[in-house]
């Protein structure tokens, strides 16, 4: 039987984590490619009618986190990302991590991500974690009434099937990387593809 994992109430500061070459190279990416790969992401919600997103990682359908695909950005991103990952994650303890989901947000100056909950699925299975990017004093994430600043320099866990969004009252645009992880060997799944096997 799948783990249901536990979340925090709201936010998990998982520590400090070292995102500089990362924010550097995502200063580069020109406004036009934030277009070109927020129109092929398959996450297109409305509550992120103001958030654009560059996909690496998902999970078709939110099904089964074993089943996530890579686009072709996360060959040339991973060295970057990986890294990023290994170290938020080093609180979990976990055997054998599984990265299923990994993107950039990008919300919107003066605009919000609507209350919403993550459907089931993966999303019970797996840890959602934030690193802030590029943020400001008047960007937080809201876990139902509260509203949480996510400090940049550290990475911080979500409580994704709680009602939750997220705010930018800043005059820039807030960009976090968010992933998701869940532990292979605490969670073995029946029929594991083979795309998992090979992935990191």
């Amino acid at each position: 039987m799948a783990v249901i994992v536990t979340k925090p109430a709201n936010v998990r500061d998982l520590g400090p984590v070292d995102a500089s070459a990362l924010i550097a190279r995502v200063a580069a990416i020109s406004d036009r490619t934030w277009g070109q790969e927020d129109a092929r992401k398959e996450n297109d919600f409305e509550v992120f009618h103001h958030t654009r997103h560059i996909i690496f990682r998902f999970t078709p359908g939110n099904r089964q986190p074993e089943d996530f695909y890579d686009t072709p950005a996360w060959t040339v991103w991973r060295p970057l990302l990986q890294p990023i990952m290994d170290a938020a994650i080093r609180p979990y303890g976990f055997a054998d991590p599984a990265f299923p989901k990994a993107m950039l947000a990008r919300l919107q100056a003066g605009h919000k991500i609507d209350l919403h909950r993550d459907g089931a699925g993966s999303n019970l299975r797996t840890h959602k974690i934030h690193v802030p990017l590029v943020t400001n004093p008047g960007a937080f994430f809201l876990s139902g009434p509260n509203r949480h600043h996510l400090a940049p320099g550290h990475a911080w866990e979500v409580n994704n099937i709680a009602s939750h969004g997220g705010v930018n009252e800043g005059d820039a645009d807030r960009i976090h990387f968010i992933f998701e992880v869940f532990d292979r060997a605490a969670d073995p799944a029946p029929g594991a593809g083979a795309e998992t096997a090979t992935s990191a």
